[in-house]
């Protein structure tokens, strides 16, 4: 998203990125993925009870992210609880790693090259 203001910034495309996670919603991606053995899916399925919301309340994020007239470009959101995993969108954390301008035109110009579509600089 970073990446994408910056190139749309600079080129007046008059876009606002953002950015979303669900936190620890229950859906059935994890059952009908490769995450349903050993310890940690068990533990997962009893710290659900505490620690999770619904699938609905997972899409809050990214619907604040869309449509909130108090989402800022570059905003991160996520469940506002404990570890970000449940709870009402609030801005979420964004480790440093996510905010390395190299790291990310790199990505971009990668992803260019395998999808073979180009965006202007």
């Amino acid at each position: 998203m970073f990446e994408l203001q910056r190139r749309s910034d600079a080129n007046g495309w008059g876009l606002v990125t953002n950015g979303a996670h669900p936190g620890y919603a229950l859906t059935d991606l994890i059952p009908n993925g490769p995450g349903t053995s050993g310890l940690s899916w068990k533990m997962s399925k009893v710290l659900a009870r505490f620690f999770s919301h619904s699938a609905a309340a997972g899409a809050l994020p990214s619907l604040f992210a869309a449509t909130s007239p108090e989402a800022t470009a570059c905003g991160y959101y996520g469940p506002k609880g404990v570890y970000e995993m449940k709870g009402a969108p609030a801005p979420a954390y964004i480790a440093a790693k996510a905010k390395d301008a190299a790291v990310a035109k790199r990505l971009w110009e990668v992803s260019e090259q395998l999808t073979r579509v180009r965006c202007g600089e």
